[in-house]
């Protein structure tokens, strides 16, 4: 009986514990879905931040506003302040950083806060801005719809297709302390609208290096993460004897099945090596050629191997020219080369420049299409 007495005794002192933290009511809070970072032609730190309205008749759906501050928990006196409501960026959706900053190498301590601070989602989307965050942050979609459900679509939506990487708060952060990698991040500039343009590539030190456009970034991801749903993938053109003239009738386009990648580390002589092999299964979905197809798909699959192939040997030694491993080599490195490995992961990216990568590719076209083709 005792015991059933304390037990019925701790039932209110939980509740109460769990009730004595400090808690503001919903309609007297300002959530926040998107931050921005910016830096000022003088190098000060701007910080934005957008925020839903939610009031039936009201004229905008969202309240932006901007403030130069030197942290961002320094932005949050002002924004307090002008805020209706407390400001939460418990619900931040997306974190956007203007070029500027990340042209930097001294940026990332800026988002300490991010990461001490429990409240902060690590999924939180991180987006680089070619150009002013500004321009992004104030943006109103043609859709109406709120703008971090659009960015959050767009980013999505390209990812799944292999356009451009897909940088959460905890991915950048895992990718900026291992030694065998180096961050990318979503890539994104306003125009007449906001639009994905590709990838971010950042160094060691998270600072800007280069960046990717569509057609690299779907080659990067496809090794990065060997992508199993249908993937569209840029035209490429079949040398041929005819003249492709104004409606490039030497153009052939394919979709890309499914995807293995497969890297084999190896140390010779002072010297990494790293054997790429990668199989896909493609089916053509569009030719202008003024051939049978059939007739010569061998043909055709080899020219096709031969350009992926030529196109992954100009990406790699791109990275390596720029001393970075967007692709994660070291992490295969310090896997199967552990000793070799232990003794340069600190300077891996000079390391990585003088590796030998060798790539081969090898596609299995499993379907031509519905239409029955015949040569003329």
């Amino acid at each position: 009986m005792k015991r059933w007495f304390r037990q019925l005794l701790t039932i209110p002192l939980l509740m109460m514990l769990t009730s004595c933290g400090y808690q503001v009511p919903l309609e007297d809070t300002t959530i926040v879905f998107i931050l921005g970072i910016d830096l000022d032609e003088e190098n000060n730190l701007i910080f934005y931040e957008s925020s839903p309205v939610f009031s039936k008749g009201a004229k905008v759906q969202t309240e932006t506003y901007h403030t130069k501050a030197d942290t961002i928990r320094d932005s949050r006196k002002y924004f307090d302040a002008v805020e209706s409501g407390e400001v939460s960026g418990a619900k931040i959706q997306v974190l956007l950083l203007g070029k500027r900053v990340v042209e930097h190498e001294d940026w990332f301590p800026i988002l300490d806060t991010m990461y001490r601070n429990s409240n902060f989602s690590l999924n939180t989307r991180v987006v680089v801005v070619d150009g002013q965050v500004s321009d992004v942050i104030n943006y109103q979609p043609k859709s109406n719809a709120y703008l971090v459900l659009y960015l959050k679509n767009v980013i999505d939506k390209n990812h799944k297709r292999t356009r451009t990487e897909k940088g959460t708060l905890q991915q950048l952060h895992s990718e900026f302390y291992e030694k065998g990698v180096t961050p990318a991040l979503s890539h994104v500039k306003k125009s007449e609208r906001v639009e994905v343009i590709g990838t971010v590539l950042l160094d060691d030190r998270g600072k800007y290096v280069d960046s990717l456009d569509l057609s690299e970034s779907t080659l990067f991801l496809f090794l990065k993460y060997n992508r199993k749903h249908p993937i569209s993938y840029t035209t490429i053109t079949i040398p041929t004897d005819k003249k492709a003239g104004i409606f490039h009738k030497n153009d052939l386009s394919f979709e890309v099945k499914n995807v293995k990648s497969k890297i084999i580390p190896s140390y010779d002589l002072g010297t990494f090596k790293f054997d790429v092999k990668i199989t896909m299964s493609i089916a053509i979905q569009e030719s202008l050629l003024s051939v049978d197809m059939k007739s010569h798909q061998t043909k055709f699959k080899k020219t096709i191997e031969e350009r992926l192939k030529a196109d992954y040997e100009k990406l790699f030694k791109k990275i390596q020219s720029y001393k970075i491993d967007p692709f994660g080599f070291g992490i295969y490195a310090r896997a199967y080369q552990y000793n070799h490995f232990k003794k340069i992961q600190d300077n891996w990216g000079e390391a990585l420049s003088q590796a030998d990568i060798n790539v081969s590719v090898e596609i299995d076209i499993k379907s031509m299409g519905a239409v029955n083709e015949t040569s003329k």
